[in-house]
């Protein structure tokens, strides 16, 4: 076998085996946020393979949620907030190559129970019991934000902050957690740097109109910018935008932007308590 061939050969499993790169999350809270309280922002990343919608679920033995679920390939809760003001949202630990985290142990569902169980980002900390599974959590309410950092082999890592921004991309940044990283991808790193210079250099405090320019913003190209639209028709892209905005006083509003594939662009903004009050009226009809 030539040279060229085996170096043709290394090239293509390089490409079949790189990890599918998503998400970019961000938040603030308390005196960086005009009139207080907390602002969080998910861009949803993927291939142009699933449909994104909004569910609501009713309160049964627990909070009722609504969030943004994925349809199709990787199925499932993206993002979410509950009735009493807990947002949470996840990210993709890329930095470990897939086939890796499907064979790691891994707690289904943990967005849900998170949503479904707990009324605070204190009271989620303490559910470590869902903290397995290699990925990237990030959770704020009107109080608080944080980042939970989950590795192989039940390690986890935890950032909370208040008066403070936060952000994260698909690998991991926490000192004791770096060790996990196997490949760092372009996308991640790139998204990474531009969030935390976007957040650095702005003029604080931030307001949901600010947060919602990074979530556009496209500085990096196509496929490395906080906004991806693609280089190619297949490539991964941004297909949902989802923002909270968490008041000391008064409701919590949730933006949501979704680009599904071969159909129009749909936003809308759901003022929280309206909405689940309109549920629970609607559940009772």
């Amino acid at each position: 076998m030539n040279h060229i061939l085996v170096n043709l050969l290394i090239a293509v499993t390089l490409l079949l085996t790189a990890p599918v790169e998503a998400c970019t999350l961000f938040a603030a809270n308390g005196s960086v946020v005009y009139d207080g309280g907390t602002l969080l922002v998910k861009n949803r990343d993927w291939e142009p393979n699933q449909h994104q919608v909004i569910k609501f679920v009713p309160a049964k033995d627990g909070y009722s949620y609504f969030g943004l679920y994925a349809e199709g390939a990787a199925a499932g809760m993206k993002a979410g907030i509950n009735e009493k003001g807990l947002t949470v949202v996840s990210a993709t630990a890329g930095s470990i190559p897939s086939k890796e985290r499907k064979n790691m142990p891994n707690k289904a569902g943990s967005l849900t129970k998170l949503l479904k169980e707990c009324a605070s980002v204190e009271e989620a900390l303490t559910r470590t019991d869902l903290f397995l599974g290699p990925k990237i959590l990030m959770l704020a309410d009107k109080k608080s934000v944080a980042t939970i950092e989950i590795g192989p082999e039940g390690k986890f890592s935890i950032e909370q902050k208040e008066n403070d921004y936060i952000c994260h991309t698909n690998h991991y940044v926490e000192e004791d957690m770096l060790n996990f990283n196997k490949k760092i991808g372009q996308s991640s790193e790139k998204r990474y740097e531009r969030i935390c210079q976007l957040l650095d250099d702005a003029s604080k405090p931030f307001s949901l109109d600010v947060f919602l320019n990074f979530s556009s913003d496209q500085n990096d190209g196509p496929d490395n910018s906080i906004f991806r639209i693609g280089s190619t028709s297949a490539k991964t892209r941004t297909m949902a935008v989802w923002i909270a905005s968490i008041p000391m006083q008064g409701s919590p509003e949730v933006y949501i932007r979704i680009l599904n594939p071969n159909e129009e662009e749909k936003s809308c903004r759901i003022i929280a308590d309206d909405f689940f009050s309109a549920q629970a009226i609607l559940n009772k009809i």
